[in-house]
């Protein structure tokens, strides 16, 4: 599928929530305007408390650590928003480049020496590398 353009991703929400609501109002009148904003309501908080139980998690490990890369590497792709990256590595990334930059570029690592730098535009991954330990580049 592919993906919108950040503009309209940020005018989907509000769009498809006011549809909603005209269309509850023209339906049912106040009380379809009142059953759909609780509706809205639900689904904001439902997003919430996923998003709010994801940095639970990645709180408590340290950060940058993954503890095996391999798994994390073979779910990775292009277009995939930040908070999906911390839900699979389970960890937040440590930061490699400058906050005033326009592009966010992360790092994580396992104990196997193995090295994921992700870069991140406005919230969605553009891009990521995987580098290997040096002892298994040498013996290559």
């Amino acid at each position: 599928m592919p993906s919108l353009p950040p503009r309209w991703r940020s005018l989907l929400f509000p769009a498809l929530a006011l549809a909603l609501l005209f269309g509850a109002w023209r339906s049912y009148g106040g009380q379809g305007v009142l059953l759909a904003t609780l509706m809205i309501s639900f689904w904001v908080l439902l997003h919430f408390t996923q998003l709010m139980r994801v940095l639970r998690v990645a709180a408590s490990r340290p950060m940058g650590q993954v503890a095996d890369l391999a798994p994390v590497l073979s779910r990775l792709r292009v277009g995939q928003s930040l908070s999906d990256v911390v839900r699979l590595t389970r960890s937040l990334g440590l930061p490699v480049n400058a906050e005033d930059e326009p592009t966010t570029v992360l790092s994580w690592s396992d104990e196997l020496g193995h090295t994921l730098i992700a870069t991140f535009t406005q919230g969605r991954l553009s891009a990521f590398e995987h580098h290997p330990p040096p002892s298994a580049v040498a013996q290559s």
